[in-house]
């Protein structure tokens, strides 16, 4: 089968409205240059679209004509990195879906491996941070919490004491397992994320939280700005 019928055959299968790299296309493998050609053609014909170098879709139809690529779509971008999960959004529009703050943020921030930069998407603005750690499936849910820690402070409003309210109430629900890894973590993270984190886990596991302390150095001191309603702050050295 010749390599051009054999490119828009695979292309007339992708979902409309998702992206697509030459790498997702089993003629790329068996001759690149060809396929590169065929799918400029293809571009050029107006059968489908170039959303970035290297990265192409085909447009959904609407009842008014072509639909642009959406922001969900755009953002997955950034994100996916050979069919897999690298990148993860954190920033106000993860704390803003916690529940943290009812602030909707202008410019998405995405963590992953990529190079620091910021990208203007037209419909969205995005902000590349590298990642603290290599990114996955497994690891995103923790990467969050310790992120949510990281930036007590920073969160629009919102208070501290509030913040580790409804962060003990989600790390009641994982296991010791988890909290394990949570733990390991934290290690990439500064000192007072990690004191932070064991104020929360010593309410579920003593003996975890133990572990916790003594990667600390004992004469630091966190000031996070956290009231009264949290005890045993001063066993952790925050204020």
């Amino acid at each position: 089968m010749k390599i051009k019928p054999l490119i828009e055959n695979e292309i007339t299968r992708f979902e409309t409205g998702k992206v697509f790299t030459y790498k997702d296309l089993s003629s790329y493998f068996l001759n690149p240059k060809t396929t590169v050609k065929a799918v400029s053609r293809l571009v050029q014909n107006g059968d489908i679209k170039r959303f970035a170098k290297g990265q192409f879709y085909r447009p959904k139809k609407g009842i008014f004509g072509e639909l642009s690529l959406s922001d969900t779509e755009k953002l997955r971008t950034f994100m996916y990195q050979g069919g897999k999960l690298k990148g993860y959004v954190t920033g106000t529009a993860l704390y803003n879906r916690m529940g943290l703050t009812t602030q909707i943020p202008k410019t998405i921030t995405i963590a992953s491996e990529k190079s620091a930069q910021n990208k203007d998407l037209g419909t969205v603005q995005v902000k590349l941070v590298k990642s603290r750690v290599p990114v996955s499936e497994s690891n995103i849910k923790y990467l969050e919490i310790l992120d949510v820690l990281s930036d007590i402070k920073k969160i629009p409003d919102s208070k501290p004491s509030s913040v580790m309210t409804v962060m003990d109430n989600k790390l009641k629900n994982i296991g010791q397992d988890e909290l394990c890894t949570l733990i390991k973590l934290a290690d990439y993270y500064p000192p007072a994320t990690r004191a932070l984190l064991g104020l929360l886990i010593q309410r579920i596991d003593n003996s975890l939280a133990t572990t916790l302390k003594r990667r600390l150095n004992p004469t630091t001191r966190y000031k996070i700005g956290m009231d009264d309603s949290w005890h045993n702050t001063n066993e952790w050295n925050i204020e």
